[in-house]
């Protein structure tokens, strides 16, 4: 038996990628309230930033609107609400390569005023990490033109009004993404049917709270690939798992690589510990 690459970070076969991005913000929404308010929480003698969930997002909240209201400006950057949102969500993709340094900047726009120079320089650097245009050369290309898109502004602008305010981390910024594709011109590829017919079994892995390809597409994409395992990594939701310190994944995925053995069925492997706060 031969094997493919294991596929990470899965979407719906049958589906479209507006359907894709419809269903983010409420991925996002979910590994933000779900899984790093209560860390930042849990070590609120670290970061102050209030002892329960609640209270973390009640101060994410107020910091919002207080960016809103008064933007931070360093240099020639400024601090507002959609940067907050920007640094907030990048830091949902991955727990220990995110969440420390996002709780650190939390904290010091809490006490800007008395910031010290290494919590500035943090938060600048924090702050003007954006999405590169190589990124976007890479990503619209393929997302605007290989499935069909509404092409209806309006539509667009309700449904962005709607996502904000049920998920607002993600909502608004739902709009910019979509503006690109409903302008983009309409696409003619053809529709590909993926059945899994003629590949060897394929392994497939997903997180239950990865943000940006979420565990509900994950099962939809499995149902669909005949032969397919799916290793869930339940308890997380790092987006990528493979290579992400977790032994369990990785001797699976390893051995699916190196020796061509796949599960005998579907299983699960649970999340790496989250991380603790240093210095």
């Amino acid at each position: 038996m031969s094997a493919s690459g294991p596929m990470e970070g899965n979407e719906p076969f049958d589906a479209t990628w507006q359907q894709a991005e419809l269903g983010q913000p409420m991925s996002f929404q979910r590994r933000f309230e779900q899984d790093f308010l209560p860390w930042i929480a849990k070590y609120d003698s670290v970061y102050h930033y209030g002892g329960t969930a609640a209270e973390a997002k009640a101060a994410w909240e107020a910091r919002r609107t207080a960016l809103h209201d008064h933007p931070i400006t360093i240099g020639s950057l400024t601090i507002g609400p959609n940067q907050l949102d920007n640094a907030t969500l990048q830091g949902m993709y991955n727990a220990d390569l995110g969440w420390r340094s996002l709780a650190s900047v939390l904290a010091a726009l809490e006490h800007w005023g008395t910031a010290t120079p290494a919590e500035r320089q943090l938060v600048e650097k924090t702050f003007t990490n954006y999405l590169s245009p190589g990124f976007a050369a890479d990503f619209f290309p393929v997302t605007c033109n290989d499935t069909p898109w509404n092409h209806d502004l309006n539509y667009w602008l309700r449904q962005s009004a709607t996502d904000t305010k049920k998920y607002p981390l993600v909502g608004a910024r739902e709009l910019a993404y979509a503006a690109t594709c409903a302008s983009w011109p309409k696409s003619d590829a053809p529709h590909v049917k993926v059945t899994g017919k003629g590949l060897p079994p394929t392994l497939m892995l997903n997180s239950v709270h990865d943000p940006a390809t979420y565990y509900e597409g994950a099962l939809e994409a499995h149902k669909a690939l005949n032969g397919s395992r799916l290793v869930t990594v339940t308890g997380g939701g790092d987006h990528g798992q493979y290579q992400n310190s977790n032994a369990c994944v990785d001797s699976v995925v390893d051995a699916y690589l190196l020796k061509g053995r796949i599960p005998a069925h579907d299983m699960t492997c649970p999340s790496k510990p989250l991380p603790t706060p240093t210095g």
